[in-house]
């Protein structure tokens, strides 16, 4: 685990540079800061969970957030102070620590919004068999700190991507399927994580007292068709991002 959180990618963002990788690129930091705008986070109180180096509980902050950026790494947390002390914010914090053992240490309905950026995905890192019950276990402490009317911001890799195929009909059109090697708890030999379904997603949120009541699947940045037009046209059909917005289950 250490040594996936000290990968060169990481070092990056802890260097406060826009993320050059694709992914983050066209996805994850467009839409962010498209959909967290000043006038949707300002005067907010935020929990950023699994917040790495800190790169978007940043942004949050300078945006007039009032930010608690969480995450089991000290390596990520020492990388995310740097990165506080270089912007000279005050009106974030960063605490090495699990939800679920920290979370009691908060008073309930602290949060206006929590988000996820690649967090839930990294839940089941290198191990053999999903953790359903570390995941509903931690919604829970979410349900717990997210105040009445609350959102909880999920954003990660869509349950496609990277595992889809493009089929030709004798029509002449095309349309992409899930290729039958996707199981429900998917973990290719080369690939640690575990990418939710959305029969995972939804079966813990309801577990937990959570229920989903938005999903996005957001196009990617026009600038992705600037470099690989074929890339951008292949993903406004097949998504490479999912996010889930979340609430109370009485919301």
């Amino acid at each position: 685990m250490k040594q996936w959180f000290q990968r060169k990618f990481y070092d990056d963002l802890s260097d406060i540079r826009k993320e050059s990788q694709g992914y983050y690129k066209h996805y994850v930091h467009h839409f962010f800061t498209h959909f967290f705008d000043k006038r949707k986070v300002a005067g907010k109180v935020i929990l950023d969970l699994g917040c790495g180096p800190g790169f978007y509980s940043a942004i949050l902050a300078k945006y007039g957030a009032d930010v608690v950026g969480i995450d089991l790494s000290d390596f990520l947390i020492s990388k995310a102070n740097e990165h506080k002390a270089k912007l000279r914010l005050k009106n974030v914090q960063f605490i090495q620590a699990d939800l679920i053992d920290f979370s009691p240490e908060w008073k309930p309905a602290k949060f206006d919004f929590v988000i996820a950026i690649d967090t839930i995905v990294s839940f089941d890192y290198a191990t053999s068999k999903h953790n359903h019950e570390r995941v509903v276990a931690t919604f829970q402490c979410v349900n717990r700190v997210l105040k009445p009317n609350g959102r909880f911001y999920i954003i990660e890799s869509h349950p496609f991507f990277g595992r889809t195929s493009e089929v030709l009909l004798e029509t002449g059109e095309d349309f992409c399927v899930r290729e039958t090697s996707y199981k429900i708890e998917y973990k290719s030999k080369d690939d640690p994580h575990h990418w939710f379904t959305l029969e995972e997603m939804t079966k813990a949120t309801y577990e937990s007292g959570l229920a989903v009541l938005q999903i996005y699947e957001p196009d990617p940045s026009i600038t992705l068709k600037e470099e690989n037009a074929q890339a951008y046209f292949f993903r406004l059909k097949c998504p490479s991002m999912i996010v889930y917005e979340i609430c109370k289950a009485k919301c």
